[in-house]
């Protein structure tokens, strides 16, 4: 009996099929369904090797939904190579016979899931945007560049990299990091071990970092984090564990926060965001499986594969 060849979706149709709006939205949900025990996550694995990392992990965003595996690595050194850092696979199972229905172009997923969820948080918490930096412009700073520039349309967007490039954005770019700090939102995009954001930020200022996705990686000083008014993240416990910044600074029994809540209890209505203007407040994403399970659902309902 012949078998059929599990169809493979690019990146072109993933972006064919997705909008920010859309897609903010649906990370919106699945963080929301998380905290409400609605999704279902299991352990994510990482294999250190050197300055890399090799990952796994399985996820469903719904009660009824599709199960992911999603698999992949992270090798720092491929900016010099002009290809993505973070490379992987998703695979999507059918919910009702087991069988791989499909696979995904793993990068266009990891940025559309992770731009949004970045853009959808920094909605959420942070005051009227004026200024934004991003920090590290590679693959993943170059999209939330993009995305920003779209969604906030800032009087002045800066992207701030150890290595200037050229790039076709029409935005202004310097190695200056302290150029950060006169801005309104912040988002980190680096694969830095050192921190890049060392001391406090100006009074109402929101900074978004997505690179402390393990905890032997600190964008964010112990010093810097630990008199923040508010600490959030895509889940507080995987962050307080993962997530090399917070788990540092929660060892610092000196800090102004008590500990980092989950966004998805913000957007339930369950927990309290931004409660001031002049409050400090930091997001980590660490990446969770979930969040590619939300936009499988999404593709597999409104894609023709």
């Amino acid at each position: 009996m012949a078998i059929a060849q599990t169809p493979f979706v690019s990146a072109d149709q993933i972006n064919n099929l997705c909008s920010y709006e859309l897609i903010m939205e649906n990370q919106k949900q699945v963080f929301k369904n998380y905290f409400l025990d609605e999704a279902v996550m299991g352990p994510r694995a990482i294999l250190s090797q050197n300055e890399n990392a090799q990952f796994s992990y399985i996820a469903r965003a719904s009660k009824d939904g599709p199960t992911i595996v999603k698999f992949g690595t992270v090798v720092p050194s491929n900016t010099s190579r002009d290809i993505p850092v973070v490379q992987t696979t998703v695979s999507v199972i059918d919910a009702q016979t087991g069988s791989v229905k499909l696979f995904l172009d793993g990068e266009a997923v990891t940025k559309w899931r992770t731009v949004c969820a970045s853009m959808a948080a920094a909605k959420e918490l942070a005051n009227t945007v004026e200024k934004i930096a991003v920090i590290g412009v590679g693959h993943q700073g170059v999209a939330h560049l993009q995305a920003a520039q779209q969604i906030f349309k800032p009087k002045k967007i800066i992207g701030i990299d150890q290595v200037l490039k050229k790039n076709d954005l029409g935005i202004e770019t310097t190695q200056d990091i302290q150029a950060a700090y006169d801005c309104d939102l912040i988002f980190i995009c680096t694969n830095s071990q050192e921190p890049v954001i060392k001391s406090a930020l100006n009074s109402g200022s929101t900074c978004i970092s997505i690179g402390s996705f393990a905890p032997n990686r600190l964008e964010v000083s112990v010093s810097a984090l630990s008199v923040a008014d508010k600490v959030f993240g895509d889940d507080a416990k995987t962050i307080s564990e993962q997530s090399g910044s917070v788990v540092k600074t929660l060892e610092n029994y000196e800090r102004s926060w008590q500990y980092a809540q989950s966004i998805g209890g913000v957007y339930a209505g369950k927990i309290k965001g931004r409660e001031s203007k002049e409050q400090v407040i930091f997001y980590f994403s660490v990446g969770l499986g979930i969040q590619d399970a939300a936009l499988a659902e999404f593709i597999l309902t409104n894609g023709k594969f």
